[in-house]
C-alpha cells in the first residue's frame, strides 16, 4: 500500500492502512460511523473526519467500493470482485451475490439500445428471512 499511495503523491499513514484493514475485515458493507468507532479501538486520537477523508482516498484508489443506499446511506466494501447485491428491506444486510446472473447483458443492452454501456450493476431488494411453509 505505502508504494501505491507514493506513486500517486499520497503520504503513507496508519490511520490509512487500519480503515482499510476494518473494511476489508467485514462483509458487513460497513458506514463510516461504524468504521469510525471501531478504528477509534485501534487509534483512540483519529477523528471522524480523518475516516472521511481516507475512506474518499482508498476509493479513488479503487482499493475500496462505495455504495450509496436508497435511504443516501454511503456504505463501503471491500470485495472488489464483480458481483451483485441482495439488501433485505427488513433488516438493512446487504449480501454479495457472487454468482453471474446475466452473462451477456451488456452485449444485449447495445442491440437493444444502441449504447455503448461499459459496466453494470444489480441489486435485488426483498427479505432475507426464510418463507415459511
Amino acid at each position: 500500500m505505502k508504494d501505491a499511495l507514493e506513486k500517486i503523491g499520497q503520504r503513507y499513514s496508519r490511520q490509512r492502512e487500519e480503515i482499510l484493514k476494518l473494511v476489508l475485515s467485514t462483509d458487513s458493507h460497513p458506514t463510516a460511523d461504524w468504521i469510525y468507532e471501531h478504528a477509534r479501538e485501534i487509534i483512540p486520537n483519529i477523528s471522524l473526519g480523518t475516516v472521511y477523508r481516507n475512506l474518499n482516498l482508498l476509493v479513488d484508489e479503487r482499493k475500496i467500493n462505495r455504495l450509496v443506499m436508497d435511504d443516501g446511506v454511503v456504505r463501503y466494501d471491500g470485495n472488489l470482485r464483480e458481483h451483485h447485491h441482495f439488501i433485505c428491506t427488513k433488516t438493512g444486510k446487504i449480501i454479495d451475490i457472487e454468482q453471474p446472473l446475466a452473462e451477456n447483458i451488456l452485449e444485449e443492452f447495445r442491440k437493444k439500445t444502441g449504447l455503448n454501456a461499459s459496466s453494470y450493476k444489480i441489486e435485488f431488494y426483498g427479505s432475507s428471512e426464510q418463507p415459511t411453509q
